[in-house]
């Protein structure tokens, strides 16, 4: 009876599992109900996690059937921070784009944060998480600190 039962909830869960992908294909399919995504990140040496929360958000996209856009503004990383997102620009399906604040001043950088803050239109919902802070990562899909 216990076999039986686990096959029935195992095909229940690979049927709801397919009926979010196909709907996230569907919505992928159809130019006027795409929303899209802009996420803002603010790294400082944050290898060890990057190349995860650039998956997570390419992952969560997917799956919802949204367009994501990736901006990560690095403030002057010695690490491979850098090296990881330069190799993740090339994945299909997410637009990330690289700016280092290491060669900018204050102002700049201000400029750069409060232009990721700032709301562009009704079609692109944009988040800025600065990963310096412990409690950044949080706001992250998948990621849980």
């Amino acid at each position: 009876m216990f076999p039986y039962m686990g096959w029935i909830l195992f095909s229940y869960g690979l049927a709801t599992a397919m009926v979010h992908l196909v709907h996230g294909q569907y919505r992928r399919m159809q130019p006027k109900a795409r929303k899209r995504m802009h996420y803002v990140l603010v790294t400082h040496n944050h290898e060890q996690h990057m190349e995860w929360y650039l998956r997570a958000l390419d992952w969560y996209g997917r799956w919802r059937g949204d367009s994501v856009k990736v901006t990560v503004l690095d403030e002057a990383s010695d690490d491979n921070t850098i090296a990881i997102v330069e190799r993740l620009k090339h994945r299909e399906g997410m637009d990330l784009n690289l700016t280092r604040l290491t060669a900018v001043g204050e102002e700049e950088k201000k400029r750069y944060m409060l232009a990721a803050q700032a709301p562009i239109d009704a079609e692109e919902t944009r988040l800025f998480i600065d990963l310096r802070s412990p409690e950044g990562a949080n706001k992250i899909p998948y990621v849980h600190v």
